[in-house]
């Protein structure tokens, strides 16, 4: 999901000193103090509005984040892009350790905020500094594109949970305007029964009936069963709550359609839709080599997107997003009430309910692949060039000159 840039920034000035060494160190001074606050002091979980001590792996967690932003901060007096990313490394375990604290005051923050603009800012007056000697370093994602891209991670994630939580309350999928006991129309149901040794799961999908127990409509133990179509792990919130999961749900909806629509904005703008999404007659001639070449592990890091990828992204942006907020908006009843052209378009609003489902998987199996590709293709790359905007091609000729021309 990328806006790729035609023009790279100025670079920055040599001798310039970036303040990612004074934003990582004093995130780390914050996050141990911090630290030995919660180890020391019985009125800091008070002031944290937790009604818990922090335990061994909570503060252990906390003060591998403190130390990591510390050493961020020292390494980049040497080497600006390597404390960069130690210094985002102390953020992840910092968040972690929050997490596992079950903890997200404002004091908790402050290290996440400090610590994230200095890894940030390191990494990116890194590569800019780079690039002005490495002719194959060159800006490939807008910051807009890179923020746009972790704002879409973050909604997917808490829109697939929150979606299973609200699936658990109705755990089948219809075909047609109506559904229930009545009617034979299910493609899917998850469900428990009651078994010759205990609870068993099963899912009959199309007729056919599979056990599942351990994975889905049955999972735990028989002193703590849990009899839900996902496991507590799968879902948001973890225990069964349908009016929690839908606020969360509905709240990263929203969030997911104002990203989505500003990023369309700039793509027309700026000819991104037409020039790397939009597939055309030349993609799809180049489409075979495209995919031999991926399957032997051949990948090119160059300016445009390769045939392959613009399949994919074509898939996304102008089949599966639209879809999905279509199909979704077609399970409202209150906007059946002004455009009810909607349920006739998919068949009725339990045929709409199924086609969200399977776009979901549809993405499931996206983000799959696409992590497939990044690790293949080369991860610290990959990554990098959606942290810092810079990318390190290898291919030449055209691509090369497109970029510094």
């Amino acid at each position: 999901m990328a806006v790729i840039d035609q023009q790279a920034p100025l670079g920055a000035n040599p001798g310039a000193r970036s303040p990612a060494i004074v934003l990582s160190f004093v995130a780390g001074v914050v996050a141990a103090a911090i630290t030995v606050w919660l180890f020391v002091s019985p009125d800091a979980n008070d002031v944290l509005g937790v009604d818990h001590g922090a335990d061994t792996v909570s503060v252990s967690l906390l003060a591998a984040g403190a130390v990591f932003l510390l050493l961020g901060g020292a390494v980049a007096f040497r080497r600006t892009g390597m404390g960069g990313a130690i210094a985002l490394i102390g953020v992840l375990f910092w968040l972690i350790g929050c997490i596992v604290f079950k903890s997200f005051s404002w004091v908790l923050a402050a290290p996440v905020a400090l610590g994230l603009l200095g890894a940030l800012d390191g990494m990116v007056f890194s590569d800019r500094r780079v690039s002005q000697s490495d002719s194959r370093l060159i800006y490939r994602q807008s910051g807009l594109t890179r923020l746009t891209h972790w704002v879409w991670a973050v909604a997917m994630f808490f829109m697939l949970l929150s979606g299973l939580q609200i699936f658990n309350a109705r755990p089948d999928l219809y075909i047609g305007q109506q559904s229930g006991f009545g009617f034979e129309n299910s493609i899917l149901d998850i469900y428990a029964v009651n078994g010759p040794n205990g609870p068993v799961g099963q899912t009959k999908l199309f007729g056919h009936v599979f056990d599942t127990s351990g994975w889905l409509g049955y999972t735990g133990t028989q002193d703590n069963p849990n009899f839900t179509a996902f496991p507590p792990w799968a879902t948001v919130p973890s225990y069964r709550d349908l009016a929690t999961g839908r606020v969360i749900h509905f709240f990263f909806a929203w969030v997911l359609v104002g990203t989505l629509l500003i990023w369309l904005i700039n793509a027309l703008f700026t000819g991104h839709l037409w020039r790397d999404i939009i597939l055309k007659p030349r993609d799809m001639r180049g489409l075979p080599r495209d995919i031999l070449d991926h399957l032997r592990f051949r990948f090119t890091h160059g300016k445009s997107y390769t045939p392959l990828q613009k399949l994919a992204y074509f898939g996304v942006f102008v089949i599966a997003f639209p879809l999905i907020i279509a199909t979704g908006l077609t399970m409202s009843p209150g906007v059946d009430t002004w455009a009810p052209w909607l349920v006739d378009l998919f068949g009725g609003r339990q045929t709409a309910r199924t086609i969200h489902f399977l776009t979901m998987m549809a993405f499931v199996l996206f983000f799959l692949v696409h992590i497939i590709m990044v690790v293949l293709a080369g991860p610290i790359n990959e990554l990098r060039s959606m942290i810092t905007g810079y990318t390190r091609t290898n291919n030449h000729g055209a691509d090369e000159e497109q970029s510094h021309g």
